[in-house]
């Protein structure tokens, strides 16, 4: 007998088929370098869409065409992982800082207007709840 919850079918992630192995392999070291150069959890601030992407493509050039696998400057880092990263924060900031995307072409200036409002809100209710800037 198959438990009821175990009969639906919802649109739920399958957790359990994300291969935690590889990504603790390939992101950790990436994450402990950002860690170690800056603070911890520094790329939850964000990054510009061009400087992760130009990161991208320097690690995919040492790991595709010159055939390099670690990183000299980080050797525990894979040139993989650090791609991995790079996507990860590219999706991150995109999801939650669309001011720092400066992909060539055009904005949508409005919702970028609105979204700054929305922050400078965020901060002032922040500041007068905990009489402090958290942000």
């Amino acid at each position: 007998m198959v438990a009821p919850k175990n009969n639906l079918k919802e649109n739920k992630p399958k957790m359990s088929e994300l291969p935690l192995d590889v990504l603790a392999k390939m992101l950790c070291p990436a994450y402990a370098e950002g860690t170690d150069k800056y603070y911890r959890n520094s790329w939850r601030e964000g990054f510009k869409t061009s400087d992760l992407m130009d990161a991208l493509l320097r690690h995919l050039d040492k790991f595709y065409y010159q055939r390099e696998d670690y990183d000299p400057e980080c050797p525990k880092k894979h040139h993989l992982g650090a791609v991995m990263f790079c996507l990860i924060a590219m999706y991150h900031s995109w999801e939650n800082y669309p001011e720092l995307d400066d992909r060539p072409g055009e904005k949508k200036k409005k919702e970028l207007t609105f979204i700054k409002k929305l922050k400078k809100l965020k901060k002032r209710i922040c500041s007068r709840l905990f009489h402090k800037d958290i942000f």
